[in-house]
């Protein structure tokens, strides 16, 4: 597998002419959470990086410290017959070179993303940094960790992303067996766990979903639910409602948001009337096929407003004929 990291900017270090950060004046846990021997769990190989032609990507563990902080034990071993300058391979674009502060995970159950914890001065990664130690020699290799926060109890495994591997799946979470680590205790800024926004077409309803942290919103093809210019569903309507009304009654959601949309063709006196029909009738539908008990519908219609196709093209038009169907799973 071809492999390619990102560059990062920053200040030329006068003996090395490579680029560098300003050292934090805060404390950073430079120990490993374990000593011990560690067998990978995981490993990536990549054949062409621009710091080294042969390097290997272990990850070890992924533990928790805390019920707010996850500790990743990883490691990069130079596998080829040349020296590897292991600088930037695992850091941001932008963030601390000779750290792992480019390394995500990612809780796919709820569509976050977490990324490693900062020192209080909201810069520096709470992590090793290997600075003085990226020249390996062959069959050499660094041993890092980084600290994230926490994803919820119930999840035990993960996915961890790197800038220049494949993402590692199912990554497990374990307990630390490294009960004197101060690393958990260490003072950090407000963790960032970003929400992940995914969408995807489905072909054969002809509608798309998009999911975003908690929250999932179904678009529902007006083409499918009515007939030109009305508000009345048709036959073909009830297959994408019944699957829809039974996703709703497996979440947890208390509230349902339904929003009618037209194309441009027309004017507003004539689309919003007509986007708000139709969000009622999905409405009453859904109303009837729910069967779990304390959940409400709300309806809006917006006629042409908030197009998410080009209302030049047919094609585009007809992705803006829709109901959207909002709730939280």
């Amino acid at each position: 597998m071809l492999l390619t990291s990102s560059c990062v900017a920053g200040v030329e270090d006068e003996n090395t002419n490579t680029p560098r950060t300003e050292t934090s004046t805060e404390t950073r846990q430079e120990t490993p959470p374990s000593e011990e021997a560690q067998t990978p769990i995981a490993s990536s190989f990549s054949s062409a990086t621009p710091e080294g032609a042969n390097l290997k990507f272990d990850i070890f563990s992924l533990e928790r410290h805390s019920e707010e902080v996850l500790v990743l034990n990883l490691g990069v071993t130079n596998t080829g017959d040349r020296q590897a300058n292991v600088f930037q391979s695992l850091s941001e674009l932008g963030g601390e070179p000779t750290t792992p502060d480019g390394v995500t995970l990612i809780d796919t159950v709820n569509n976050k993303r977490h990324m490693p914890l900062k020192l209080t001065d909201g810069e520096t990664c709470h992590c090793s940094n290997w600075r003085g130690e990226e020249k390996l020699a062959p069959g050499d290799s660094i041993v890092a960790w980084a600290a994230f926060p926490s994803t919820p109890s119930n999840i035990e495994r993960v996915t961890v992303t790197t800038p220049v591997t494949p993402d590692f799946l199912d990554i497990p979470i374990t307990d630390t067996k490294d009960k004197d680590s101060t690393i958990a205790d260490t003072p950090t800024a407000e963790p960032s766990i970003i929400d992940i926004r995914s969408f995807h077409d489905e072909i054969d309803s002809g509608n798309s979903r998009s999911n975003s942290g908690d929250e999932t919103t179904v678009i529902l093809s007006s083409d499918v639910l009515f007939d030109t210019n009305k508000a009345d569903l048709t036959a073909d309507a009830d297959a994408s409602l019944q699957n829809l009304a039974q996703e709703i009654d497996n979440s947890s959601t208390a509230e349902v948001k339904i929003d009618g949309y037209t194309d441009n063709t027309g004017n507003d006196s004539i689309n919003i009337p007509l986007s708000e029909a139709r969000a009622e009738s999905v409405k009453e539908r859904l109303s009837e096929l729910v069967t779990r008990s304390g959940v409400a519908f709300e309806t809006a219609g917006h006629g042409s407003a908030s197009p998410v196709g080009d209302n030049s093209s047919q094609e585009g038009r007809q992705k803006n004929r829709r109901v959207t169907v909002t709730f939280t799973r």
